[in-house]
Parts: structure tokens; C-alpha cells; sequence
């Protein structure tokens, strides 16, 4: 259950971050900024709810490594085109943090996959 807090601390976080600096930003508004904390509260705070809440599974640190690292590039990635739009300009490495966010996400879901398939043929 702590780690839940601290996701949804996270998430809290950026939704704070990106509502100070829109109120600083002139008017000027982004939904990349706005939502941002939507991917860590979707991607963390929801799954580790459900795992402890109804799930109780132990989780190994192979799968959430990646998870982890994919969801921060995304949030980074959001508030990063949101500056951006706020400013009024674009630039070239929004698709980097979508590309590689996405693949580690990826990857820890193939891993989890393959690590439940691995474990029931053990037994």
C-alpha cells in the first residue's frame, strides 16, 4: 500500500506542476501539460491499487523496472511537448519519449507475460 501512496504522490506532483506552470504561462494552454498526470495515476497508482487491493501478487523488480522507466518517459515526454505548445514552438524528440516509453512499457508486459508462462510450466 506504500508504494501506492507514493504514485499517487507522484501523480499529484505532476498535476500540480503542470497547473503552476499554466497559471504562470499567460493564458497560453496545453492538454499535454493538463493531462500529464494522467499516465502516472493510469499507469502506476491504478495497477498497484488493484494488485494490493484484489490481486495480492508479488511482483518481481524485472517487470517493474521497465514499467516504471516507461511511464516516466511518457510523463516526461507529455510535459515536455506541453512546454513546448506553451511556448509556441515544436521540436524533434516528442516521438522519442512516445517510441521508448511504449517499448519498455512493452517490454515489462512481454516479460510479465512470459514470466507467468514460464512459472506455470515449473510447476
Amino acid at each position: 500500500m506504500k508504494k501506492s501512496l507514493i504514485y499517487l504522490g507522484i501523480s499529484i506532483f505532476v498535476f500540480i506542476f503542470g497547473q503552476i506552470y499554466e497559471y504562470f504561462s499567460h493564458g497560453v494552454y496545453s492538454s499535454y501539460m493538463m493531462f500529464a498526470f494522467l499516465i502516472p495515476f493510469i499507469g502506476l497508482f491504478i495497477p498497484s491499487l488493484l494488485n494490493n487491493l484484489i490481486l495480492k501478487r508479488k511482483i518481481t523488480d524485472n517487470v517493474t523496472l521497465p514499467w516504471k522507466c516507461g511511464i516516466a518517459t511518457l510523463t516526461v515526454g507529455s510535459i515536455y511537448k506541453g512546454i513546448l505548445e506553451i511556448y509556441g514552438t515544436s521540436g524533434t524528440f516528442e516521438q522519442v519519449y512516445l517510441i521508448i516509453g511504449s517499448l519498455l512499457c512493452i517490454i515489462a508486459t512481454i516479460v510479465l507475460i512470459t514470466a507467468r508462462v514460464n512459472k506455470d510450466q515449473n510447476c
